[in-house]
């Protein structure tokens, strides 16, 4: 028996939220591949951008294979 396709979804950590107009004028969100960075608070009020702990060190940053978000 086939295994079933790995699916590439966006990484979880780094992902994006934007929300995106139908035709129908209704409101959904729409996930997007983050950037393969997060921002992470290294002392009182220093945020500082670091390889997102999931995905950042992949050569296609803000992609995950066989990872499906929650709903």
């Amino acid at each position: 028996m086939d295994e079933a396709p790995t699916v590439r979804t966006v990484c979880h950590g780094c992902r994006q939220v934007t929300h995106l107009r139908s035709d129908e004028d209704v409101i959904r969100p729409m996930v997007l591949p983050g950037s393969g960075t997060v921002w992470v608070d290294k002392a009182s009020g220093g945020m500082v951008e670091a390889p997102c702990p999931v995905c950042g060190d992949d050569e296609d940053p803000g992609w995950v294979d066989g990872f499906v978000p929650p709903v």
